[in-house]
């Protein structure tokens, strides 16, 4: 491909054909046409270079802590006069303040601004552009390296795959390392399984090269930690790519995951393994192969693509939809949210595009923040985009921009509060000697905000012969396996602030596994997560479901997602039969029968609904109701808010019950451990929290995609009333009434029927005569309402369903529901209602 800029006064090209071709680089104010071409065909787009000048450069982490011998990554992000922050790691000039306590790398390289610790002490590390300047201090300990711990523990791989292994080493102060790149990895046995070479950005990397078992040793010095691959001598029988047959609009990306299932039943995530191609390149272009964004389609036109996934003689298949919808609006969330000086907020921006579907546009837009002296934005274009970091106290308004589409702003409030204590979760568990288990600490503020400040905080283990801990700053900090029983004090500590819980680790040996749920059914092409509880030879419990080795009896009826991953226990029917799903560890097995029936035909396929499906009412900001409403069966939940945002309801003396809500707990933000449960496996509720957040965008996001993986759309008419429907997708991107009668839903005696409703505009159900009525077998669980708009239930009226709204939901007095109520990015708002999580 040959690069070109139009204008080059105003943007130059770095040089084709190499690793950076294509990085443009703004010269002077102005536009410049920016060209691929390749032969005779080419393509273009617009490069606008703007005059904003460099006003802040802020370095991050703040204040860590690094062993003596080890590194700590810096990164420097400038803030621009135009409110525009960028990642401008590799363009500073980074410097060391004390060169005898640690030292910089070359500045202007790929691994600009990583310090390395020469002895114990602290450095002030700066990175300066031109006139502007920003600093940090890091702190260099003298501890020594106590023990490596070596995980996943005890794994399996199918031969000619990989596993990546991590070490972990723990030092004399109680901190822990991520030491993989360090240390010298060796396998006992190389005809079974190599390491690839040490020291390198892919160290720890196993490879099978025949069944049997080898010994994989870490060691740093004259400390080692091991653990035993077992390579299995299986062979590719199918691949399942995913998600089946979505839609992407024109110009945006889409993720395809490959699955390799094997001839033992086991599965493994191939994605960077296969042969990616699209069947209609005019359609959708596929990324390159075997890199980390193999399987990403990006929509080209409108149309339909047969996306294909190749290994050797094996393939797999579905079909990708482009449309050709524009952007309408963008919305940021969450709303008017507040942090305490020197954190950060992440905020998401929702595409919603002139076909009413929705997308997650956080990484496309660009982020700005109305008041650069109150709070910056991360990079655009990044992982990480959107994410705010408080400078000063104040206010700043953050927006998010794509093209000439500009979102509602928000608000983001940035407080003086300092932090005042921090709390340690879960409280006193118990792991099982090599087990693991993830800690979270909360910390509270002298305003009463909270914050998960997990990764922020120094994580130790008061006896690290019992407990090791993961590296700190890091997304797995916090993370301690098992060295040995007994028990270690588990502390998080930031500045002069500390927590603290007991962990307690059992000599006790895994005695069964439980595998539920208990002999489901799903239908063929959907999928169903089984969980793996083990008892153990003390009586304690623990959730193994990523740990286990996962099987299924019958490939041909059933698939399970790759081991060892957070989606371990996950399978996809792949024909009408029974499969016996089994869940292993070491010599101990728990199985359970799943039932794969024929697809309904025309049934839609109903969303994943992860952490939502334990709600009954979800709001994004507050949920109310007045004197006389009974809520039932489910959990209430407010994601973004204190739990002061629950208005009108009777709180008993047991802390998140209601007496309004029957079989059911609530949960806000703002929760603190013990007088808060927090749902397992999860380690904070905050990380429950985000987790909720997550599920139910990608509900609402699924729910409003055109097409349905397996029904066709039919247009719903704008007055649903005296209209009796069958199974089916109805869409509209008008306003929908149900006022003239009943809308009757026929299962025609099939209970696993299922209705969707897209609805780009309103949804009004009562007045004067509107409710919902089900026949025949249909469940209201099986009913879904996504609307763009407001929902409103009018008084008196009997509505069933699951209710997405992205605005408000608004059910008036003495109205009765069955189903749920959600409201992604605004409140829920009761009367007197009758609420009942459908079953």
């Amino acid at each position: 491909m040959t690069w070109s800029s139009g204008t080059i006064a105003v943007a130059t090209m770095n040089a084709n054909f190499e690793a950076a071709s294509g990085l443009a680089t703004g010269v002077s104010a102005g536009t410049s046409l920016i060209t691929a071409t390749l032969g005779s065909v080419s393509g273009n787009t617009t490069l606008t270079v703007t005059a904003a000048t460099l006003s802040s450069i802020v370095v991050t982490p703040v204040n860590p802590s690094v062993v003596n011998g080890l590194t700590r990554q810096f990164v420097a992000t400038g803030t621009y006069s135009n409110g525009t922050s960028e990642n401008i790691t590799s363009l500073v000039t980074w410097s060391s303040g004390t060169i005898a306590v640690a030292t910089m790398n070359a500045n202007f390289e790929a691994a600009s601004g990583l310090a390395t610790g020469i002895s114990a002490g602290t450095s002030l590390i700066t990175a300066t552009l031109g006139s502007v300047s920003g600093n940090t201090t890091l702190t260099v300990t003298a501890a020594t390296l106590s023990s490596i711990a070596v995980t996943p523990v005890n794994p399996s791989v199918v031969n000619g795959l990989t596993r990546q292994f991590v070490a972990t080493g723990t030092y004399s102060n109680g901190t822990s390392e991520n030491i993989t790149s360090l240390v010298t990895w060796s396998s006992g046995t190389i005809a079974v399984a190599t390491m690839n070479a040490n020291f390198e950005a892919a160290s720890g990397l196993a490879t099978g090269i025949s069944a049997g078992t080898s010994l994989i040793t870490a060691t740093l010095g004259s400390v080692s930690g091991n653990t035993t691959l077992t390579v299995t001598a299986a062979t590719l029988s199918s691949i399942a790519v995913t998600p089946v047959n979505p839609s992407v609009v024109n110009g945006l990306t889409r993720q395809f995951v490959a699955t390799g299932t094997y001839s033992n039943g086991t599965s493994e995530n191939i994605t960077s393994l296969v042969t990616w191609s699209s069947g209609t390149i005019a359609v959708a272009t596929m990324n390159a192969n075997f890199e980390a964004t193999s399987g990403l389609a990006t929509g080209i036109s409108a149309g339909t693509s047969l996306i294909t996934a190749t290994l050797g003689s094996v393939s797999g298949n579905t079909t990708l939809t482009v449309t050709a919808a524009t952007l309408s609006s963008i919305a940021v969330t969450p709303i008017d949210p507040s942090i305490a000086n020197g954190f950060t907020r992440q905020f998401v921006a929702t595409g919603t595009y002139s076909d009413g579907t929705s997308e997650n546009i956080t990484s496309l837009v660009t982020w700005s923040s109305g008041n650069i002296g109150v709070a910056t934005m991360n990079p655009n274009g990044n992982a990480n985009s959107g994410l705010a970091t408080g400078i000063s106290v104040g206010t700043s308004s953050i927006t998010a921009t794509l093209w000439t589409v500009v979102s509602n702003s928000t608000t983001l409030n940035v407080t003086a509060e300092t932090l005042s204590s921090i709390a340690v979760t879960p409280i006193g568990p118990s792991i099982a000697n090599g087990f693991t288990r993830q800690f979270a600490a909360t910390g509270t503020y002298s305003d009463g905000s909270v914050a998960d400040i997990t990764t922020s905080v120094t994580w130790s283990s008061g006896s690290i012969a019992v407990a090791t801990l993961n590296a700190n700053f890091e997304a797995t900090s916090g993370l301690a396996t098992g060295a040995s029983a007994g028990t270690s004090l588990i502390t998080a500590t930031l500045g002069s602030v500390s927590g603290n819980t007991t962990l307690t680790v059992t000599a006790a040996t895994l005695s069964s596994i439980a595998v539920t749920p208990v002999n489901p059914n799903v239908v063929n092409g959907q999928t169903r997560q089984f969980v793996a509880i083990g008892t153990y030879s003390s009586g304690d419990t623990d959730d193994i479901t990523a740990t286990a080795i996962w099987t299924s009896g019958d490939i041909a009826v059933a698939t399970m997602n790759a081991n060892g991953s957070v989606t371990s226990g996950l399978a996809t029917g792949a024909s009408v039969g029974t499969s016996t799903i089994t869940a292993t560890v070491g010599t101990t097995s728990g199985n359970t029968l799943l039932n794969v029936t024929a697809i309904l035909a025309n049934n839609p396929t109903p969303p994943a609904l992860g952490e939502t499906a334990r709600f009954v009412i979800l709001a994004s900001q507050k949920i109310t109701t007045t004197v006389g409403s009974a809520i039932a069966d489910g959990d209430l939940g407010i994601m973004d808010q204190a739990r002061t945002y629950y208005e009108g309801f009777n709180e008993p003396a047991s802390d998140g019950f209601f007496t309004e809500l029957t079989n059911g707990y609530t949960y806000a933000h703002d929760d603190i451990p013990p007088a808060y449960v927090i749902p397992a496996p999860h380690a904070s509720t905050i990380a429950f929290i985000n987790q909720v957040r997550t599920d139910l965008g990608i509900a609402y996001t699924f729910l409003a995609a055109d097409p349905n993986p397996t029904a066709a759309t039919q247009v719903s008419p704008s007055e649903l009333g005296t209209l009796t429907l069958t199974r089916g997708v109805y869409k509209t991107a008008a306003n929908v009434t149900i006022s003239t009668g009943a809308l009757v839903l026929d299962a025609q005696n099939d209970p696993d029927s299922v209705w969707v409703f897209a609805l780009g505009g309103t949804l009004t159900a009562g007045a004067p005569s509107g409710a919902v009525t089900l026949i025949n077998g249909a469940q209201a669980k099986n009913v879904y309402w996504q609307v763009a708009g407001k929902t409103v239930v009018e008084a008196n009226t009997i509505f069933q369903g699951n209710v997405f709204s992205w605005p408000e939901v608004n059910i008036l007095t003495n109205a009765a529901i069955t189903g749920r109520l959600f409201s992604v990015t605004e409140q829920v708002t009761l009367q007197s209602n009758a609420v009942t999580k459908a079953p």
